[in-house]
């Protein structure tokens, strides 16, 4: 059965101590910088085209500012779906930090906006694409498909914010409540998300903080947040990325009205015990007319680690051509 191949490359990341990108880098240039991404190519010849291509699949991670090597395993998965499947970290951050954050005097959402661009046309040319993006990465698909409209194909939210962010009042509070009962005692650090960060070894120590004492949280067994928060270290994410980068969505925010003129299907998988979950949802299926959600039970922000085979599941059946998806 594929999908134990599958349950087996997530358990094998996962059990790493300190984990990355398990597959060879390939480069693609943007504005004479050297972008390091990796694909993993479909197997099977489900969803071939009569010329004998696959589709091609995109995963965009969550953050801003995380890396985006913890979703291999979802790569593999759609992989098995017969997606030939790209993941890379964004401008900033993990393989692609060297060389700052900035392009050509982008501001940085459109810059990561033009680094998508430049991984589809070097994965799929000039076809369109199916988007999965994650949490943060969901925003990220949207922004990338409210700029090229007709390069996307299909839209997957795993764990999405609503992109008007009108849902997000109080979860942040109820989130806290949350990490506190589980350490057992106080947290006030909320706040480090929006304050601006050092640099060298201060940067360093705030990112290894942040992904210590909050990743765990976004776990339903807090333990094994913790167990998948000790793979991460400090080069994995940019607190001065993530504060940018949600400032920079709040300036110019997706609305519901842009998003309802495309003709690109969008499905949703969430878990049902992820704060986000419930209030953002709603908020999708209040505002647009969406195609297959997948709620799966306990689970909270990270799927494919918490119920992998539930989710890989779920993957198949909102895909188009496989396991039960449809166009």
């Amino acid at each position: 059965m594929a999908l134990a191949g599958w349950l087996g490359v997530g358990l094998a990341v996962a059990g790493l101590a300190q984990a990355g990108f398990t597959t060879p880098a390939q480069t693609v240039t943007l504005d004479e910088r050297s972008l390091r991404y990796h694909v993993v190519e479909a197997s099977g010849e489900r969803n071939r085209r009569d010329d004998g291509a696959p589709p091609v699949a995109i995963v965009l991670g969550g953050g801003p500012g995380f890396s985006s090597w913890n979703l291999e395993p979802v790569q593999h998965r759609l992989a098995e779906l017969g997606y030939r499947t790209a993941i890379m970290d964004m401008i900033g951050v993990g393989e692609n930090a060297a060389g700052g954050t900035g392009l050509a005097g982008q501001p940085l959402l459109d810059t990561w906006v033009a680094q998508i661009e430049a991984l589809r046309r070097a994965v799929a040319d000039e076809r369109p694409v199916v988007l999965l993006g994650h949490s943060w990465g969901a925003l990220m698909a949207l922004l990338y498909t409210r700029a090229h409209p007709d390069v996307v194909r299909r839209l997957v939210l795993l764990n999405p914010v609503d992109p008007e962010r009108l849902a997000m009042r109080d979860v942040a509070e109820q989130i806290d409540r949350r990490r506190a009962r589980a350490l057992g005692e106080a947290w006030d650090d909320e706040s480090a998300w929006e304050q601006r960060t050092g640099g060298g070894e201060d940067a360093a120590a705030t990112a290894r903080h942040q992904i210590e004492r909050s990743l765990p949280s976004y776990f339903l067994d807090y333990e094994q947040g913790q167990r998948y928060a000790e793979q991460f270290d400090a080069s994995d994410f940019s607190a001065q990325l993530n504060i940018e980068g949600w400032r920079a969505y709040r300036e110019n925010p997706v609305d519901y009205a842009t998003i309802r003129r495309w003709d690109v299907p969008i499905a949703v998988i969430g878990c049902r015990q992820d704060l986000l979950m419930p209030v953002n949802l709603e908020a999708l299926q209040a505002n647009l007319s969406l195609g297959q959600v997948e709620v799966l039970d306990r689970c909270v922000h990270f799927p494919w680690e918490e119920v992998p085979r539930a989710f890989g599941e779920a993957l198949g059946r909102v895909l188009p051509g496989t396991e039960g998806g449809s166009d």
